[in-house]
């Protein structure tokens, strides 16, 4: 009897041998022969493959996102075609934010700003239009308003 398990040992071990030289084999014709055609044929089919949510959802999943991303994002299903280049730099940064540098590289890239200002530096102060600063905070009396009356003064040019 123990020559038996000997021997069936040894027939397994001889059966898992051959199995994985066979995959082992199989990877290699792969990478090397099956490869690159199916990879060649797979391009020739994607010349005019346009921008499509199984698209950005591959894409997405790529960068194995994680529940902050869902948070950030919401549904991919539910997010507008013109969204997806923020829902894509969202996912690249939380794939590269593991670490400080790696999220400022990634903005500098994307020439996304990260700095912000305190809000203990903020002035209280109100903030007028840009507009309004424009045309009445010009040297100017008038600019801005050439047929009309001033407002701040009343009067016709």
């Amino acid at each position: 009897m123990r020559e038996f398990r000997h021997i069936a040992f040894d027939i397994d071990r001889y059966l898992e041998d051959a199995a994985r030289a066979k995959q082992q084999l199989d990877a290699e014709r792969w990478r090397e022969e099956l490869r690159p055609r199916a990879l060649r044929l797979f391009a020739a089919r994607t010349v005019k493959l346009a921008w499509s949510r199984p698209l950005l959802k591959a894409l997405v999943e790529e960068l194995f996102p994680n529940d902050l991303f869902t948070e950030l994002v919401g549904n991919l299903d539910r997010v507008p075609r013109q969204q997806w280049p923020h829902v894509l730099a969202i996912a690249v940064a939380l794939r590269h934010s593991w670490r400080r540098d790696g999220l400022a590289r990634i903005a500098r890239r994307l020439r996304i700003s990260l700095t912000t200002t305190p809000s203990h530096d903020r002035s209280p102060r109100r903030r007028t239009r840009p507009s309004r600063r424009r045309f009445f905070g010009s040297p100017r009396s008038c600019q801005g308003f050439p047929l009309r009356s001033n407002p701040r003064r009343g009067s016709r040019p």
